[in-house]
C-alpha cells in the first residue's frame, strides 16, 4: 500500500468547470481507483487573493473520496508574473506537508506525481518519499508559452532529470526533453481511451434535430487550421464545441456558416458528438508539439470516424490525414458514410484503454520501490 500527494497541471477548479476532460485529471480518477493507494491528496495550485475576490470565492470540496489541500495565498506580486509565478508557489505547502506525513514512523511510502510544467517541486530525500513526474504535453514547443515560460520548463526538465525516481511521458519524442539532462528511468504513456465516473446532466441545447457533417469539440486556439475548416465548409456543415481563447478563429469561421457552441463539460461529450457525422483534429502542423490526440479516441469511442491534419500514435481506417490523402473528397464520402457503425469503436485495442497504459506503469513502478 501506499499514499499519493498528487499534484496536477488543470486542479481542481478547473475538474469542477470542465470535468476530466485532460490527462492529468483522467490520471488522477484512474490512479485514486487502485487498490494499493490507501490515500491521495491533491493540492491546487494555491489560490491567489486577486482570484479568490474575482472567481474563486468557493473552494472545491466534492471531489470524492480524495483529500483536498486548497490555499489562499496573499502574496501580491507574484501572481502579476503570471505562468513564472508557478515556479516557486508551491514550495512552502509541498515541504510543510512532507515533513509533517514524516513525522509518523509508521507512515506507508508516499509517491509524489507531479504534473506542472514550471514548479520546482522541493525533494526531500527519504527512502520512504518518491518523485514521479508525467510529461502531459511538451511546453518547451507549446504555441501558448514566451520565451520565458519555455525557458522555466527547460529548467523544470533538467531538474526532473536530475532529482526525480521516474518520468512518464505522453510521445516518446516528448519524453526526450528530458532525458537528454539526464539518465531517468522512463516509460511512454500515450493518451488513450477514457471514461469518466462522474456523470452530469446535459447543459447544452440539444433539442435541434440537424445532425451536422463535422464537428470538433475542445479548446479553441491558434492552432486551429483555419483555412482548411473554411473550405471544408464550403461543402458541409461544421458545428464547433469549446471555450474560445482566440476570438479571432470565431470571427473567421462563423463568417462561413459554421456554427458554435460555448464551453462543455466531459460528462457531456457523448451527446455532442451525436450531433455530427465526423470529428475533426484540424491543427495545424507547425505549431504541434508532440502531442497525443484526446479527442480522437473521444470520437473513436463513440462510433465516429476523425479528420485529422497529423499522423498518431494510433491509426485505423477510420481515421483520415487530409494533408496526406490523395482522395480527399472520397475519403471524406466514406468517413460519412461509415459514421454511426460499431466496427468504429471496435478498432481499439485493449492497449489503446488509458486505464491499461496506466496500470502496467504504475504497477511496475510500486513493485520496485515495495
Amino acid at each position: 500500500m501506499i499514499n499519493i500527494l498528487y499534484i496536477p497541471y488543470r486542479d481542481l477548479y478547473f475538474w469542477h468547470d470542465f470535468g476530466s476532460a485532460v490527462r492529468d485529471l483522467q490520471f488522477l480518477e484512474i490512479v485514486a481507483s487502485f487498490e494499493s493507494v490507501n490515500e491521495l491528496t491533491v493540492i491546487n495550485r494555491p489560490v491567489s487573493i486577486y482570484e479568490r475576490f474575482l472567481n474563486k470565492k468557493k473552494k472545491v470540496k466534492n471531489y470524492p473520496d480524495i483529500n483536498i489541500i486548497d490555499k489562499t495565498s496573499f502574496d501580491l506580486i507574484g501572481p502579476l508574473k503570471k505562468r513564472a509565478w508557478t515556479v516557486g508557489c508551491y514550495t512552502n505547502i509541498i515541504n510543510n506537508y512532507i515533513n509533517r506525513y514524516l513525522e509518523d514512523p509508521e507512515a506507508l511510502p508516499l509517491v509524489v506525481i507531479d504534473f506542472t510544467p514550471m514548479a520546482t517541486i522541493p525533494v526531500i530525500k527519504n527512502k520512504k518519499v518518491y518523485y514521479w513526474y508525467d510529461m502531459i504535453d511538451n511546453f518547451t514547443k507549446h504555441n501558448c508559452y514566451s520565451s520565458l515560460d519555455k525557458k522555466l520548463v527547460e529548467q523544470k526538465y533538467k531538474y526532473v532529470a536530475q532529482n526525480y525516481d521516474f518520468m512518464t511521458s505522453v510521445t516518446p519524442e516528448a519524453g526526450l526533453s528530458i532525458i537528454k539532462h539526464g539518465n531517468i528511468e522512463s516509460t511512454v504513456i500515450t493518451n488513450g481511451v477514457f471514461t469518466s465516473k462522474f456523470t452530469g446532466d446535459l447543459s447544452q441545447n440539444l433539442t435541434r434535430k440537424q445532425v451536422y457533417d463535422f464537428g470538433f469539440v475542445g479548446f479553441i486556439t491558434d492552432k486551429f487550421d483555419v483555412d482548411f475548416v473554411r473550405e471544408l465548409s464550403k461543402k458541409y456543415t461544421i458545428i464547433i464545441y469549446g471555450e474560445v481563447y482566440n476570438k479571432s478563429v470565431i470571427a473567421d469561421l462563423a463568417n462561413c456558416g459554421v456554427v458554435f457552441k460555448g464551453k462543455f463539460k466531459y460528462s457531456e461529450l457523448p451527446q455532442l458528438i451525436r450531433t455530427f457525422r465526423v470529428g475533426l483534429l484540424p491543427y495545424l502542423v507547425e505549431k504541434s508539439h508532440d502531442g497525443s490526440p484526446l479527442k480522437m479516441y473521444e470520437y473513436l469511442k463513440n462510433d465516429k470516424p476523425c479528420l485529422t491534419s497529423i499522423d498518431y500514435e494510433f491509426s485505423c481506417e477510420y481515421v483520415v490525414n487530409y494533408n496526406s490523402t490523395q482522395n480527399l473528397d472520397e475519403n471524406i464520402g466514406q468517413l460519412i458514410q461509415n459514421s454511426g457503425s460499431d466496427a468504429i469503436h471496435q478498432t481499439l485495442p485493449d492497449n489503446s484503454f488509458l486505464q491499461n497504459k496506466i496500470s502496467a506503469a504504475f504497477d511496475s513502478f510500486i513493485k520496485r520501490i515495495n
